[in-house]
């Protein structure tokens, strides 16, 4: 509708956003198997058409995921992945998740178990058998 109001296509880019991306992966069905040609260049994929796409008409995808995709969908993306947080880096997200706008008193209240709510995500991160990012 914006986009329609301004005239201007080439100002606006269509997201889709796929959360937990990576559930869909344990599904029998291969639910994520009709994203490889959107993944690949945007659109539909469709061999038999000599048309180009214009850019305005493609579709950006934002997979986020703790799991390790199939490769196919990952090598039509880029990853972005991280090292294992440290207990101090764990510590301080807990202490995030629990301000509210700069009101302390949840955090205060659980402070004293940061430590081991940070203890505990280290000891499963390391008994994992399946590559986990999370």
């Amino acid at each position: 509708e914006v986009q329609d109001q301004s005239g201007d296509k080439s100002k606006f880019v269509s997201v889709v956003v796929l959360d937990e991306v990576g559930l869909a992966e344990d599904s029998p069905n291969l639910p994520l198997k009709v994203l490889h040609p959107l993944l690949e260049d945007g659109t539909e994929g469709n061999s038999y058409s000599i048309d180009v796409v214009e850019r305005e008409e493609r579709v950006a995808f934002i997979g986020i995921s703790n799991w390790a995709l199939d490769p196919a969908k990952m090598n039509r993306g880029i990853m972005v992945t991280r090292c294992d947080p440290t207990r101090e880096e764990l510590e301080l997200s807990a202490k995030q998740i629990c301000t509210n706008h700069g009101k302390d008193e949840v955090a205060e209240w659980l402070k004293p178990h940061f430590s081991q709510f940070a203890e505990a995500y280290l000891e499963i991160l390391s008994k994992q058998k399946r590559e986990f990012f999370g």
